[in-house]
C-alpha cells in the first residue's frame, strides 16, 4: 500500500498490515510539517500515531 500527500506524490510504502516498509524519513518529515497524507488505493486519511506509537516505544526499550 502506498501512502501519498494530497497531490498524489507517493512518499512511503506500506504493507497490507501497515507494517512501513520503505519512506521512513519522509513520512516523519511529512508528520512533523503537518502535512495530510492518504493511502492511494483508498483514499482515506493516513492515521500517524500507528506508525509512530511502535517507534516510540521501541525508543523506550533501549534507552
Amino acid at each position: 500500500m502506498k501512502i501519498t500527500y494530497e497531490d498524489g506524490e507517493v512518499i512511503a510504502i506500506a504493507s497490507d498490515d501497515h507494517t512501513l516498509i520503505g519512506g521512513h524519513h519522509r513520512l516523519a518529515v511529512a508528520a512533523s510539517l503537518g502535512k495530510k497524507l492518504f493511502w492511494r488505493d483508498t483514499g482515506e486519511p493516513v492515521k500517524l500515531d500507528h506508525f509512530f506509537k511502535h517507534y516510540v516505544s521501541s525508543l523506550r526499550h533501549t534507552a
